[in-house]
């Protein structure tokens, strides 16, 4: 697709449904409105200008981020970046005070965060710098809540007149995420065990797989949803199943919402098209389905079952890659059970490259976030565990 180039008109009003005025980062500061009157020129965000990081979908000249951690990223040369995100259907409102499912969106700049917002109406444009001196290097924009309650779109990029931006290179290594809540970063943001669910306390950037994908210099797409596991979800009654939340149902579609919608799509409704091809999948679930095993023998043997049944499925979309079958941070009950799903696929395929790890549980030491989640101190024990063996198998 061709770029398309705009001419933006800087000096604009603000009103419900329409956010023309730019407002500036959150630095500790009550966000102000800023009105500029210099010329700037507003790119797509499209392939030509930036590279997609995790499963993403363009539309209609707006890039969807879907999962935790999907986004953008692309080198930019300019005195100012604008970036103004296209809400959803949850994005209708005139505060997001009170609200627990908004998109969180970040955006880093040379690593640094320069934006943390919630995006709350349906179009929100935002100064990221503005500035006398050049800034260069690397621009991420990434959605650090999960796919569950919302998305968020990347609707136009803007630089000042004579600014430039390209996407950055791919790596080399390239690593998936399947996983819950601990892999979306439930809660992460606030260490209160007694305080529950907030997409604005959600931060993917905190949790072990996304410093693990930083530290090996990978790549990275992330399948999680919070409550989530392979025979059933997160359930306080053993006795019924919550069997409809199971990622292996889902894995081939873009995503999975309770309700929000963008542009009149669902993100179960749309097939996922495996470009994203990693040397190595993560699997990081049976937390939410010993909720519902409790040490009994026939479901642990169904659980066991359908493991094995997802690995197969995993590796039919992935012939390539290494699995890697984790378990534990919020209770390992379930990881003899992997165990043998992985041996029995072994046993029966002669597949050698999947293999199992298991996490230590979290150190109350370490702190506790929301609804007993881990810290990003439990994160990085983590992140530093697996990375250790990860680097066993990665060719030297």
């Amino acid at each position: 697709m061709k770029k398309k180039i705009f001419l933006v008109l800087s000096l604009c009003f603000v009103f419900f449904g329409i956010s023309c005025a730019s407002k500036v980062a959150n630095q500790g500061k009550k966000d102000e409105i800023k009105y500029v009157n210099r010329d700037t020129t507003s790119f797509v965000a499209n392939q030509e200008n930036v590279r997609f990081l995790g499963r993403t979908y363009f539309d209609n000249d707006v890039l969807w981020a879907i999962y935790s951690s999907s986004g953008v990223e692309f080198n930019v040369k300019a005195k100012r970046l604008d970036v103004c995100f296209k809400g959803d259907s949850q994005a209708n409102l005139l505060s997001p005070e009170g609200q627990t499912g908004l998109a969180r969106v970040v955006v880093f700049v040379n690593g640094e965060r320069k934006l943390d917002e919630l995006i709350y109406q349906p179009e929100q444009n935002f100064v990221v710098f503005d500035g006398t001196e050049e800034v260069e290097g690397v621009v991420q924009i990434i959605k650090v809540s999960e796919v569950a309650n919302s998305v968020a779109g990347i609707k136009a990029i803007s630089l000042d007149e004579g600014g430039k931006l390209w996407p950055t290179e791919q790596k080399e290594l390239k690593i998936e995420f399947i996983g819950d809540s601990i892999t979306c970063g439930y809660g992460v943001d606030d260490e209160d065990r007694n305080h529950h669910f907030s997409t604005a306390t959600e931060d993917s950037t905190k949790t072990y797989a996304y410093k693990t994908a930083q530290a090996l210099n990978a790549d990275y797409s992330f399948v999680s949803i919070s409550g989530w596991g392979v025979i059933s979800g997160y359930t306080s009654n053993p006795a019924k199943k919550s069997e409809y939340q199971v990622l292996p149902k889902y894995y081939d579609k873009l995503g999975f919402s309770y309700g929000s919608s963008f542009d009149g799509n669902m993100p179960q409704n749309i097939q996922w098209d495996f470009s994203f091809e990693p040397d190595i999948v993560v699997i990081n679930l049976g937390t939410n389905d010993d909720s519902y095993c409790k040490s009994d023998k026939d479901k642990v043997a169904e659980f066991t079952r359908e493991y094995k049944n997802f690995i197969t499925k995993i590796r039919r979309y992935n012939p390539d890659a290494y699995i890697l079958c984790t378990l534990g941070i919020m209770g390992n009950s379930l990881f003899p059970a992997i165990q043998t799903a992985v041996n029995e696929f072994q046993t029966e395929t002669g597949d050698q490259k999947v293999d199992t790890l298991q996490f230590a549980n979290q150190n109350m030491a370490d702190g506790i976030a929301a609804d007993w989640h881990p810290t990003e101190k439990t994160n990085e024990k983590a992140a530093k565990l697996l990375i250790e063996k990860l680097r066993e198998k990665m060719p030297h």
